[in-house]
């Protein structure tokens, strides 16, 4: 199955959970574990990251970019123009705490064939409020917040920043958005290790990662490096035959034009 037709699927299944009371009469349990942020992300980068999956027949880049606010918050936008279809994703989190203020994604197709979607959410209110849009439908959930929690979209440059010792295991509660839910996310720091990525080695942490229970997603381990320092960037992703893997790092200024328009 393509790519393309996986994602209209869990678009359209979205739209039907959202408009659901009761989530296939299941209640996730959410992790209790509390979590501390051991380093925060400073100034403004832009990463550039190779992203292979034959499965899904995705070769092609993957950009972040994000800048730490005035405000105490920082935004990260997340771009791809793959062959078929363009990703954007956009979440604005507090810098110190990692909890998540909003967060965007969108899925916009060269073809007319299939319908783009876009899935907001807001974290300001009492609860989560959770909006699909496809097309011309429109579905609307809110979900109670755990106490701590993160948004699916920000996970792959901000799991470094929270303080798991080797050995140790974190339950962290993410807002996985096509499901409509939060989830728990078994986050274990393996050991460490030296790896070499694009002709270039770093010494880095590996992080195991596993989603608990229900969700829209096969719970597929996996895998995350990172650097073994105080900047804890992202150096590999791997998670069954989806690779990502990290080209270059950008320093960039406070007039760097964002990677796309909200």
């Amino acid at each position: 199955m393509k790519r393309n037709k996986i994602v209209k699927t869990i678009a359209l299944a979205l739209l039907i959970v959202m408009l659901s009371s009761v989530l296939f009469g299941c209640k996730m349990q959410m992790s209790e574990d509390v979590f501390v942020v051991g380093n925060t992300l400073k100034g403004s980068h832009r990463l550039v990251y190779s992203i292979v999956n034959e499965e899904q027949e995705i070769d092609g880049d993957l950009i972040f970019k994000y800048s730490v606010l005035d405000n105490g918050f920082t935004k990260m936008q997340t771009y791809a123009d793959f062959e078929t279809w363009e990703y954007r994703a956009q979440v604005i989190f507090n810098t110190q705490t990692l909890l998540p203020a909003s967060s965007f994604k969108s899925n916009i197709y060269y073809s007319e064939k299939e319908e783009d979607w876009s899935v907001n959410t807001d974290y300001t209110q009492e609860k989560a409020v959770i909006k699909a849009v496809q097309e011309d439908e429109v579905a609307e959930k809110s979900v109670d917040k755990p106490v701590q929690y993160i948004d699916n979209e920000m996970i792959n440059l901000t799991l470094g920043l929270i303080t798991i010792e080797e050995g140790q295991r974190v339950d962290i509660n993410v807002l996985v958005s096509e499901s409509a839910m939060f989830a728990p996310y078994a986050i274990t720091n393996e050991l460490t290790e030296t790896i070499t990525v694009n002709n270039k080695s770093y010494e880095c942490v590996k992080y195991t990662a596993k989603y608990a229970g229900f969700s829209l997603f096969t719970a597929k381990e996996s895998y995350l490096w990172y650097t073994n320092d105080d900047n804890r960037i992202l150096v590999k992703y791997e998670s069954g035959s989806q690779i990502m893997t990290l080209k270059e790092v950008i320093e960039t200024q406070a007039d760097d034009p964002w990677l796309f328009e909200e």
